[in-house]
């Protein structure tokens, strides 16, 4: 689903994981954010993501203060889950999320 943010947002943005419309339960597992800029670039999200609830799939992205480039968008995002029998699933599990990143 498109999303918009302004550049620099440091605040915590929060989402929650869902397949066929229902939250995922992410006991248990780790997620991740896969970040990329407009020509393809990862955006280095390392430690930014934890998950707030669980069993609700709620999970909370924390950038940093250069996560978030207007000159280098629109992004491409999609959450990485790892249960804890090590399979992964992908959120949106197909064409990653568009985000626009707004100037200041």
């Amino acid at each position: 689903m498109p999303f918009e943010v302004a550049e620099g947002t440091t605040a915590n943005l929060d989402f929650t994981l869902t397949a066929d419309g229902a939250a995922v339960n992410l006991s248990g597992g780790t997620v991740t954010i896969l970040l990329k800029d407009k020509d393809g670039a990862t955006v280095d999200t390392t430690g930014d993501v934890s998950v707030i609830t669980a069993s609700e799939g709620k999970v909370r992205y924390a950038p940093d203060s250069t996560d978030l480039v207007a000159s280098v968008t629109p992004h491409r995002a999609r959450f990485k889950f790892v249960d804890s029998g090590g399979l992964i699933s992908y959120f949106p599990s197909k064409e990653a999320d568009p985000w626009t990143i707004r100037p200041v």
